[in-house]
Protein backbone atom coordinates (compact mmCIF):
# COMPACT_ATOMS: atom_id res chain seq x y z
CA UNK A 1 0.00 0.00 0.00
CA UNK A 2 1.31 3.39 -0.82
CA UNK A 3 1.57 6.23 1.53
CA UNK A 4 1.13 10.05 1.12
CA UNK A 5 4.44 11.63 0.96
CA UNK A 6 6.17 13.33 3.40
CA UNK A 7 6.29 16.59 1.64
CA UNK A 8 4.73 18.41 -1.13
CA UNK A 9 6.16 21.73 -3.29
CA UNK A 10 4.20 24.48 -3.53
CA UNK A 11 4.29 27.57 -5.98
CA UNK A 12 2.45 30.70 -4.42
CA UNK A 13 0.31 32.25 -7.04
CA UNK A 14 0.41 35.81 -4.74
CA UNK A 15 2.71 38.18 -3.46
CA UNK A 16 1.92 37.58 -0.11
CA UNK A 17 2.26 33.87 -0.24
CA UNK A 18 5.02 34.30 -1.75
CA UNK A 19 6.37 36.38 1.11
CA UNK A 20 5.16 33.90 3.46
CA UNK A 21 7.40 31.20 2.24
CA UNK A 22 10.57 33.31 1.57
CA UNK A 23 10.19 35.69 4.76
CA UNK A 24 12.08 33.51 7.83
CA UNK A 25 13.76 31.46 5.74
CA UNK A 26 17.11 30.37 6.88
CA UNK A 27 20.20 31.69 4.48
CA UNK A 28 22.72 28.88 4.03
CA UNK A 29 25.67 30.72 5.19
CA UNK A 30 26.62 33.73 6.98
CA UNK A 31 28.02 36.00 4.37
CA UNK A 32 27.03 39.51 3.82
CA UNK A 33 24.72 39.13 0.21
CA UNK A 34 22.97 36.19 1.92
CA UNK A 35 22.11 38.03 4.69
CA UNK A 36 21.10 41.24 2.36
CA UNK A 37 19.67 39.01 0.35
CA UNK A 38 17.26 36.77 3.15
CA UNK A 39 16.62 40.16 4.94
CA UNK A 40 12.93 41.51 5.10
CA UNK A 41 13.56 44.54 3.46
CA UNK A 42 15.36 43.25 0.54
CA UNK A 43 12.45 40.48 0.22
CA UNK A 44 9.56 43.10 0.04
CA UNK A 45 11.83 45.38 -2.08
CA UNK A 46 12.11 42.42 -4.62
CA UNK A 47 8.64 41.50 -4.53
CA UNK A 48 7.47 44.95 -5.08
CA UNK A 49 10.00 45.69 -8.28
CA UNK A 50 8.98 42.46 -9.99
CA UNK A 51 12.62 41.16 -9.00
CA UNK A 52 11.09 38.24 -7.52
CA UNK A 53 7.74 36.71 -8.88
CA UNK A 54 5.60 34.73 -7.14
CA UNK A 55 5.99 32.19 -9.92
CA UNK A 56 9.77 31.31 -9.02
CA UNK A 57 9.03 30.74 -5.52
CA UNK A 58 9.40 26.75 -4.86
CA UNK A 59 8.47 26.02 -1.14
CA UNK A 60 8.57 22.14 0.13
CA UNK A 61 5.76 21.76 3.03
CA UNK A 62 4.88 19.41 5.17
CA UNK A 63 1.15 17.33 5.44
CA UNK A 64 0.78 20.15 8.34
CA UNK A 65 1.49 22.77 6.14
CA UNK A 66 5.12 24.22 7.78
CA UNK A 67 7.78 25.18 5.43
CA UNK A 68 10.86 22.61 5.50
CA UNK A 69 12.84 24.40 2.44
CA UNK A 70 12.44 27.11 -0.59
CA UNK A 71 13.64 27.92 -3.52
CA UNK A 72 13.88 31.04 -5.46
CA UNK A 73 14.72 33.07 -8.69
CA UNK A 74 15.64 36.54 -9.33
CA UNK A 75 14.79 37.85 -12.85
CA UNK A 76 13.25 41.13 -14.65
CA UNK A 77 10.03 42.09 -14.27
CA UNK A 78 7.49 40.90 -17.36
CA UNK A 79 9.64 38.00 -18.02
CA UNK A 80 8.52 34.79 -17.84
CA UNK A 81 11.58 32.58 -16.05
CA UNK A 82 13.98 34.04 -13.74
CA UNK A 83 17.89 34.97 -14.73
CA UNK A 84 18.96 32.70 -11.89
CA UNK A 85 18.32 30.78 -8.99
CA UNK A 86 19.74 32.42 -6.20
CA UNK A 87 17.80 31.91 -3.38
CA UNK A 88 18.41 28.15 -1.27
CA UNK A 89 17.22 27.63 2.01
CA UNK A 90 17.36 23.59 1.98
CA UNK A 91 17.23 21.42 4.31
CA UNK A 92 20.94 19.58 5.24
CA UNK A 93 19.13 16.96 6.75
CA UNK A 94 16.78 16.03 3.63
CA UNK A 95 18.43 15.49 1.15
CA UNK A 96 15.38 14.49 -1.10
CA UNK A 97 13.52 17.51 -0.12
CA UNK A 98 16.44 19.64 -1.60
CA UNK A 99 16.83 17.36 -4.45
CA UNK A 100 13.01 17.61 -5.31
CA UNK A 101 13.23 21.48 -4.62
CA UNK A 102 15.80 22.26 -6.83
CA UNK A 103 14.93 20.01 -10.10
CA UNK A 104 11.44 21.49 -9.90
CA UNK A 105 12.45 25.33 -9.92
CA UNK A 106 15.20 23.93 -12.85
CA UNK A 107 11.96 22.15 -15.36
CA UNK A 108 9.81 25.54 -14.76
CA UNK A 109 12.58 28.04 -15.25
CA UNK A 110 14.08 26.68 -18.32
CA UNK A 111 14.20 29.09 -20.96
CA UNK A 112 13.90 27.48 -24.71
CA UNK A 113 16.49 29.41 -27.15
CA UNK A 114 18.07 31.23 -24.43
CA UNK A 115 21.18 30.90 -22.19
CA UNK A 116 21.12 27.90 -20.35
CA UNK A 117 19.71 28.73 -16.81
CA UNK A 118 22.11 29.30 -14.23
CA UNK A 119 22.37 29.34 -10.04
CA UNK A 120 24.49 31.25 -7.86
CA UNK A 121 25.54 30.75 -4.50
CA UNK A 122 27.24 33.44 -2.47
CA UNK A 123 30.12 32.27 0.27
CA UNK A 124 32.16 34.54 2.74
CA UNK A 125 35.43 35.09 1.66
CA UNK A 126 37.53 32.35 3.11
CA UNK A 127 34.98 29.50 2.05
CA UNK A 128 36.84 26.72 0.38
CA UNK A 129 35.18 24.11 -1.61
CA UNK A 130 36.21 21.27 -0.06
CA UNK A 131 34.35 22.82 3.27
CA UNK A 132 32.55 20.37 4.19
CA UNK A 133 29.11 21.93 3.77
CA UNK A 134 29.98 23.82 0.48
CA UNK A 135 31.56 20.53 -0.72
CA UNK A 136 27.62 18.73 0.13
CA UNK A 137 25.54 21.36 -1.70
CA UNK A 138 28.40 21.21 -4.93
CA UNK A 139 27.16 17.63 -4.43
CA UNK A 140 23.91 17.59 -4.45
CA UNK A 141 23.32 20.55 -7.52
CA UNK A 142 25.81 18.14 -9.75
CA UNK A 143 23.58 15.56 -9.18
CA UNK A 144 20.78 17.95 -9.52
CA UNK A 145 21.99 18.76 -12.81
CA UNK A 146 23.94 22.02 -12.25
CA UNK A 147 27.37 21.86 -13.32
CA UNK A 148 30.07 24.23 -11.12
CA UNK A 149 31.29 26.54 -13.87
CA UNK A 150 33.59 29.47 -11.99
CA UNK A 151 34.31 30.67 -8.61
CA UNK A 152 34.18 34.37 -8.74
CA UNK A 153 35.53 37.57 -6.59
CA UNK A 154 33.16 40.05 -5.24
CA UNK A 155 33.89 42.90 -4.20
CA UNK A 156 32.59 45.76 -2.00
CA UNK A 157 33.34 49.14 -1.47
CA UNK A 158 31.92 51.19 1.51
CA UNK A 159 33.31 54.64 -0.21
CA UNK A 160 33.33 56.52 3.29
CA UNK A 161 36.16 53.54 4.32
CA UNK A 162 37.70 53.53 1.17
CA UNK A 163 41.03 54.65 -0.18
CA UNK A 164 39.93 55.08 -3.52
CA UNK A 165 42.30 55.61 -6.36
CA UNK A 166 40.68 56.96 -9.66
CA UNK A 167 43.58 56.02 -12.92
CA UNK A 168 43.79 59.56 -14.86
CA UNK A 169 42.28 58.32 -18.52
CA UNK A 170 42.20 60.46 -21.76
CA UNK A 171 39.33 58.12 -23.09
CA UNK A 172 36.03 59.61 -23.93
CA UNK A 173 33.00 58.43 -22.36
CA UNK A 174 29.79 58.38 -24.33
CA UNK A 175 26.33 57.35 -22.77
CA UNK A 176 24.41 54.86 -25.31
CA UNK A 177 21.40 56.68 -26.08
CA UNK A 178 19.35 53.20 -28.07
CA UNK A 179 19.65 49.97 -27.00
CA UNK A 180 19.25 48.54 -30.73
CA UNK A 181 22.37 50.95 -31.38
CA UNK A 182 24.39 48.32 -33.51
CA UNK A 183 27.82 49.50 -32.14
CA UNK A 184 26.80 47.55 -28.99
CA UNK A 185 27.00 43.79 -30.80
CA UNK A 186 30.07 45.09 -32.35
CA UNK A 187 32.08 45.76 -29.65
CA UNK A 188 30.60 42.97 -27.57
CA UNK A 189 32.09 40.55 -30.55
CA UNK A 190 35.63 41.96 -29.53
CA UNK A 191 35.20 41.64 -25.95
CA UNK A 192 34.18 38.28 -26.40
CA UNK A 193 37.48 37.60 -28.54
CA UNK A 194 40.12 35.89 -26.12
CA UNK A 195 37.97 36.70 -23.08
CA UNK A 196 39.09 35.44 -19.84
CA UNK A 197 35.45 35.33 -18.76
CA UNK A 198 33.72 31.82 -17.81
CA UNK A 199 30.46 32.51 -18.98
CA UNK A 200 32.07 33.69 -22.37
CA UNK A 201 33.98 31.38 -23.09
CA UNK A 202 31.32 28.45 -22.08
CA UNK A 203 29.08 30.48 -24.66
CA UNK A 204 31.13 30.71 -27.17
CA UNK A 205 31.35 26.42 -26.98
CA UNK A 206 27.93 26.87 -27.94
CA UNK A 207 27.06 29.59 -30.53
CA UNK A 208 28.91 31.59 -33.01
CA UNK A 209 30.48 34.61 -31.96
CA UNK A 210 27.99 37.29 -33.35
CA UNK A 211 25.06 35.08 -31.98
CA UNK A 212 26.81 34.75 -28.69
CA UNK A 213 27.75 39.06 -29.13
CA UNK A 214 23.95 39.39 -29.72
CA UNK A 215 22.86 37.33 -26.69
CA UNK A 216 25.11 39.01 -24.44
CA UNK A 217 23.97 42.04 -25.09
CA UNK A 218 20.22 41.04 -24.78
CA UNK A 219 21.34 39.75 -21.61
CA UNK A 220 22.82 42.36 -20.09
CA UNK A 221 19.97 45.08 -20.65
CA UNK A 222 17.35 43.13 -19.08
CA UNK A 223 19.33 43.94 -16.03
CA UNK A 224 21.05 47.29 -16.85
CA UNK A 225 18.72 50.26 -18.29
CA UNK A 226 20.89 51.55 -21.60
CA UNK A 227 21.57 55.14 -19.62
CA UNK A 228 24.14 52.79 -17.17
CA UNK A 229 25.77 51.71 -20.93
CA UNK A 230 28.90 53.72 -21.68
CA UNK A 231 31.04 53.63 -25.02
CA UNK A 232 34.68 54.24 -24.31
CA UNK A 233 36.53 55.83 -27.29
CA UNK A 234 40.58 56.42 -27.62
CA UNK A 235 41.43 59.78 -29.18
CA UNK A 236 41.30 58.68 -32.61
CA UNK A 237 37.67 57.65 -32.19
CA UNK A 238 37.65 54.00 -31.90
CA UNK A 239 35.60 52.37 -29.42
CA UNK A 240 37.69 50.55 -27.35
CA UNK A 241 35.56 48.96 -24.79
CA UNK A 242 32.65 49.02 -22.71
CA UNK A 243 31.42 49.78 -19.10
CA UNK A 244 28.11 49.56 -17.72
CA UNK A 245 27.11 50.56 -14.33
CA UNK A 246 25.08 53.17 -12.17
CA UNK A 247 23.14 53.31 -9.13
CA UNK A 248 21.40 50.29 -8.29
CA UNK A 249 19.44 48.85 -5.43
CA UNK A 250 18.46 51.50 -3.78
CA UNK A 251 19.61 55.17 -4.77
CA UNK A 252 22.78 54.80 -2.76
CA UNK A 253 24.32 51.69 -3.69
CA UNK A 254 25.91 51.57 -6.45
CA UNK A 255 27.03 48.50 -9.44
CA UNK A 256 30.14 48.09 -11.60
CA UNK A 257 28.12 45.48 -13.70
CA UNK A 258 30.52 45.00 -16.51
CA UNK A 259 33.79 45.71 -17.77
CA UNK A 260 34.73 45.23 -21.25
CA UNK A 261 37.97 45.88 -23.57
CA UNK A 262 38.53 45.37 -26.91
CA UNK A 263 40.66 42.76 -27.84
CA UNK A 264 41.89 45.28 -30.41
CA UNK A 265 42.96 46.91 -27.69
CA UNK A 266 44.22 45.08 -25.00
CA UNK A 267 47.33 45.47 -22.85
CA UNK A 268 46.74 49.44 -22.38
CA UNK A 269 45.25 49.29 -19.33
CA UNK A 270 41.99 50.50 -20.38
CA UNK A 271 40.50 47.80 -18.19
CA UNK A 272 41.49 49.91 -14.69
CA UNK A 273 40.47 53.30 -16.82
CA UNK A 274 36.99 51.77 -16.91
CA UNK A 275 36.38 50.69 -13.73
CA UNK A 276 37.82 54.04 -12.58
CA UNK A 277 35.76 56.47 -14.50
CA UNK A 278 32.60 54.89 -13.77
CA UNK A 279 33.45 54.27 -9.62
CA UNK A 280 34.35 58.32 -10.06
CA UNK A 281 31.09 58.80 -11.70
CA UNK A 282 28.87 56.43 -9.46
CA UNK A 283 30.57 58.63 -5.94
CA UNK A 284 29.17 61.38 -7.81
CA UNK A 285 25.62 60.30 -8.27
CA UNK A 286 26.30 59.60 -4.02
CA UNK A 287 26.87 55.87 -4.07
CA UNK A 288 27.79 55.14 -0.79
CA UNK A 289 28.63 51.40 -1.63
CA UNK A 290 29.41 50.19 -4.91
CA UNK A 291 30.01 46.44 -5.80
CA UNK A 292 31.24 44.46 -8.78
CA UNK A 293 32.76 41.10 -9.54
CA UNK A 294 35.10 38.82 -11.33
CA UNK A 295 35.94 35.52 -11.89
CA UNK A 296 38.75 34.47 -9.63
CA UNK A 297 40.96 33.47 -12.37
CA UNK A 298 40.83 36.83 -14.74
CA UNK A 299 43.80 38.34 -12.93
CA UNK A 300 43.52 41.49 -14.72
CA UNK A 301 40.54 42.57 -13.85
CA UNK A 302 41.08 41.40 -10.41
CA UNK A 303 43.95 44.02 -9.92
CA UNK A 304 42.21 46.36 -11.52
CA UNK A 305 39.36 46.35 -8.64
CA UNK A 306 42.45 46.01 -6.38
CA UNK A 307 44.32 48.98 -7.59
CA UNK A 308 41.45 51.54 -7.37
CA UNK A 309 40.79 50.20 -3.45
CA UNK A 310 37.84 48.07 -3.72
CA UNK A 311 38.14 44.86 -1.26
CA UNK A 312 37.63 41.52 -2.10
CA UNK A 313 35.00 40.68 0.88
CA UNK A 314 33.20 37.22 -0.58
CA UNK A 315 33.13 34.71 -3.02
CA UNK A 316 30.71 33.09 -5.46
CA UNK A 317 29.93 30.21 -6.90
CA UNK A 318 27.85 29.63 -10.28
CA UNK A 319 26.47 27.06 -11.83
CA UNK A 320 24.90 26.15 -15.28
CA UNK A 321 22.30 23.47 -15.09
CA UNK A 322 22.22 21.01 -17.75
CA UNK A 323 20.31 17.62 -16.42
CA UNK A 324 20.02 15.38 -13.25
CA UNK A 325 21.83 12.28 -12.92
CA UNK A 326 19.97 9.11 -12.97
CA UNK A 327 19.79 7.63 -9.38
Amino acid sequence: MSTAPEFRIAVPTTIDEARAFLVGATPPNRSFTQLQNFSEERIDRALRLGLRNPAWVWAATSDAGDRIGVVAGWGAAGRETPFVLDFLSLPGDRPEVSRALLERAARDSQRPGELPLELIHFLPMDSATDDPDVASLIDLLERTGFRMLVRRHRYRMTVADAEVRIPPTALRFEQVADAEDPRLVQVFEQILVGSLDAHDVANLQEADLHQVAVDTVVENLDIDPIDAWFLAHDAAGDAVGLVIGGLRGGPEIGSASFIGVSNLHRGKGYAGQLLGWITARMIDAGAAVIVGETDDQNFPMAAAFTKIGYPHTESRIDFRYSSPDPG
